[in-house]
């Protein structure tokens, strides 16, 4: 039974006077969870298998793509990030990432404004994700059937990429991952972690298949998958034919680099379930850390074993001819181009494990990540209810499970809205700037780790100290928040300088992402305006209070 004081019975909730601004206090939200827990929440939250995906992306939108710098860079981004965001964290250990850092950092406007944005966004990337799903279904089918012998199953491929289909998988997807939210946020991310088990060990396979074959099996491998004698030779002639460049540029590596920020983006979102970690800023920390590290060993491994096994030469011109010419590419090969990898080991695997584990990752992986955005919009929005910027009764936490679920519902039904809008209209335009979007989230948490010894150092000290830790006059966080606004910067100008990879500033992209950020200080305004009649309060010096646990 859901209790609108939100928290356990064993917790005293009883209510402050009218005009403050928290009306319980006692968050309802229990911190349970461990470093194996944010791991699992953290990892899922980039999804492995997407590495493909953003892989495709590259070679497709540059010439002369390779994938060591930028991978290796878009770690050092995010590494460096992660100790701006731990002193944040350990600052303010709540729930709602950069909503509550900046609205008790820098100012409720700003924070706002990030608030209501990663709502909005996060909800529609839910929906992505479904979709991701669902388009890569007749992978899936095409793989089980090769994994199980089954002309039935393989032929439901060509049966499940209708507007229809799409639509109704995608709604799908989001019910389960709902249903699987309405669990305690512990029990959620040990299903999260069953999930990265599965992913890890579709890597670990590939990754096998990829170092026990040369480059002469795979060019066997692929032409008898592709049932076309000549496939690997014809794929590179033809892709070489349509004006393809092959080879590496430094220019072009540096290009990409937004591509891999994207690629590892996630990677630190525990923070957002901030609230519910155990000794925060220490889960926190490590939690990031393992997991940078593993995605590093993973992505770089795969990536050096795909360079051995299929080749460079082959993988740019297999994206870009899917790509540009699929009729040319669909004579040569019924290998999907945008699978990469995942595809090669397709081809080169003969037991059926391995190829369910391969044909299954990417769907499994879109389950995974939604759970865990799922988790970290509902504490967005709670964190949003909490102070007063949304209907109190979005913040009512379950006293059976200490899950938001009214958040939940209303993420729910959002995303369901998008899936079907994803389905049956073409929202491109609107949605363009997405990856611009992420590069500014990440820049408005670095200002925030920059600005707060200055802005609350009380926040900052230790116990028993009357000022901040500094290193050459200046708080270490300021340093910390200083390299990360400047790594954040680089990563926003390389979005803009190449807006036909990253998207364009059409009048319907800027007016999106324009209506986007302001309707945050919009309902701010609102909000504000609403308890100073009502409580006399005046929410700009409120939330200057942290939270109650």
């Amino acid at each position: 039974m859901s209790s609108i004081t939100g928290a356990p019975t064993s917790v005293s909730t009883g209510a402050r006077p009218t005009a403050g601004l928290f009306t319980r206090q006692a968050s309802g939200l229990v911190r349970e969870l461990g470093i194996l827990a944010a791991t699992g929440i953290a990892l899922a939250s980039v999804a492995l298998p997407d590495t493909f995906i953003n892989f495709n992306a590259g070679l497709t939108s540059f010439n002369q793509v390779e994938y060591y710098i930028p991978l290796l860079a878009g770690a050092f981004i995010w590494f460096v990030a992660m100790f701006a965001y731990r002193y944040l964290v350990q600052a303010i250990p709540r729930a709602g990432g950069e909503y509550v850092f900046l609205s008790r950092v820098v100012s409720p406007v700003a924070g706002s404004m990030a608030g209501i944005g990663l709502a909005v966004v996060f909800t529609y990337v839910l929906a992505t994700n479904a979709h991701f799903f669902a388009a890569y279904t007749p992978f899936m089918l095409t793989g089980l059937g090769a994994a199980f012998h089954s002309h039935a199953i393989a032929n439901a491929a060509n049966h499940v990429g209708s507007k229809g289909a799409i639509a109704g998988i995608s709604v799908g997807v989001m019910l389960a991952v709902a249903a699987m939210s309405f669990f305690s946020l512990k029990r959620v991310a040990q299903i999260i972690i069953g999930f990265i088990v599965l992913q890890l060990l579709a890597f670990a396979v590939l990754a096998l298949l990829l170092a026990d074959h040369s480059r002469s099996d795979f060019i066997t491998a692929f032409a008898r998958y592709s049932s076309h004698p000549g496939a690997y030779q014809d794929v590179i002639s033809a892709a070489k034919s349509s004006g393809v460049v092959f080879g590496a540029s430094v220019g072009a590596m540096i290009a990409t680099i937004p591509f891999m920020v994207v690629n590892y983006n996630g990677v630190l979102y525990s923070y957002y379930v901030g609230g519910e970690l155990r000794r925060p800023a220490r889960t926190y920390l490590y939690a990031s850390a393992i997991s940078i590290g593993l995605l590093v060993v993973v992505w770089v491994g795969v990536w050096a074993l795909l360079r051995h096994t299929a080749g460079l030469h082959f993988m740019q011109a297999q994206a870009n001819l899917g790509n540009s010419n699929a009729t040319a590419y669909g004579k040569i090969s019924s290998l999907s181009s945008a699978a990469g990898g995942l595809g090669y080991g397709l081809a080169l695997s003969g037991d059926p494990i391995s190829k369910i584990l391969l044909a299954t990752t990417i769907p499994l992986a879109a389950v995974a990540v939604n759970i865990a955005f799922l988790a970290c919009t509902t504490r967005v929005l709670f964190a949003l209810a909490f102070d007063r910027l949304l209907p109190v009764r979005v913040a009512q936490v379950s006293e059976r499970n200490h899950a938001p679920t009214m958040a939940i519902v209303i993420v729910l039904s959002v995303s369901v809205a998008f899936c079907l809008l994803l389905a049956f209209v073409n929202i491109a335009n609107l949605v363009a700037l997405e990856s611009l979007f992420f590069a500014l989230i990440l820049l408005a948490g670095a200002i925030a780790a920059t600005f707060l010894a200055h802005r609350r150092p009380e926040l900052v000290r230790r116990p028993g100290r009357e000022d901040v830790d500094r290193w050459a006059g200046l708080p270490v966080v300021t340093w910390m928040g200083a390299s990360a606004t400047a790594l954040a910067l680089f990563t926003i100008v390389e979005v803009l300088i190449h807006q036909n990879a990253y998207g364009k500033l059409s009048v319907e992209s800027v007016t999106a992402l324009v209506v986007v950020l302001l309707a945050g200080p919009v309902i701010y305004g609102i909000a504000r305006g609403l308890r100073r009649r009502q409580n006399a309060l005046d929410l700009s010096m409120a939330m200057r209070e942290l939270p109650p646990e």
